[in-house]
């Protein structure tokens, strides 16, 4: 049973609303900045629903829980990983919005499989980090982090972290023929310029007549299209599989989960 926390009333009037840290540090008693902890961390709850917004005005007369199993430490910085689908446009923004990591991120589409055992929390939808983002066209798995050690990994091991791709190619009569296919594996493994850089080769293999898997170190825009297109082939869809030792193993398109701390890089 949740411990009920009585309002306090003033003498004459109607006092005005106050700020939720304000009312539940007076009423535990406890200082302000643990009564924001408590808030945040979603151990609280104004008549009945739970508040994560420390700022939140209550009046006297609502009703202000306190969780018994409450815990009072410091919010984790979470990594989120996500099946992008196709075509959907990321903002042209260093850090993802609120409002879209809330629309994006919600408990519904939350991957049922998630064996991360995280609470979600709004808090952990604020000041998400797209790393090695994908172009709009582009499906499959995307990470966002609030984590400052998984972004600087993830930027300064760029260039040697191991992306997988599965490639679908335009039909071509040409590629009925077998040799016609071991050519083209042959031009996905040679190293090349792209864009002014030196882009590793390519691990190549054919998942069926049309469709390539594809494990390449870097991911600079436009590089799986430019090595398809140098060895004779037209792209026309691409989705990443896995970025280093975090995979998409399976989370359907549109769902999200935490990082699982064995993906950690």
């Amino acid at each position: 049973m949740l411990q009920q926390l009585n309002a306090t009333m003033t003498q004459t009037g109607q006092p005005e609303p106050q700020r939720l840290a304000k009312r539940l540090a007076a009423q535990l008693p406890c200082s302000r900045s643990d009564a924001e902890n408590y808030i945040a961390g979603g151990w609280v709850r104004v008549d009945g629903v739970v508040v994560e917004e420390p700022m939140e005005r209550v009046s006297d007369h609502q009703t202000v829980l306190l969780d018994p199993k409450a815990r009072l430490e410091p919010l984790e910085s979470m990594t989120l990983i996500w099946h992008k689908p196709a075509n959907r446009v990321l903002p042209d923004e260093p850090l993802l919005p609120d409002a879209l990591a809330a629309k994006w991120f919600t408990n519904s589409n939350r991957f049922k499989g998630d064996r991360s055992g995280v609470r979600p929390l709004k808090a952990h939808l604020h000041k998400l980090l797209p790393v090695s983002p994908l172009g709009t066209k582009a499906s499959g798995l995307m990470v966002f982090t609030q984590n400052p050690s998984v972004a600087r990994k993830m930027t300064d091991d760029a260039g040697q972290l191991e992306h997988e791709w599965l490639a679908e190619v335009a039909a071509d009569p040409e590629l009925e023929d077998e040799a016609r296919r071991d050519a083209v594996l042959k031009s996905l493994g040679k190293a090349l310029f792209f864009d002014g850089w030196a882009v590793p080769s390519a691990r190549a293999s054919w998942q069926s007549e049309l469709r390539l898997r594809l494990a390449i170190k870097g991911n600079r825009p436009g590089q799986v299209a430019h090595l398809c297109e140098r060895a004779g082939l037209q792209l026309t869809a691409l989705r990443r599989l896995r970025l280093g030792r975090i995979s998409l193993a399976g989370l359907p398109v549109g769902e999200w989960r935490y990082l699982l701390p064995y993906e950690r890089f």
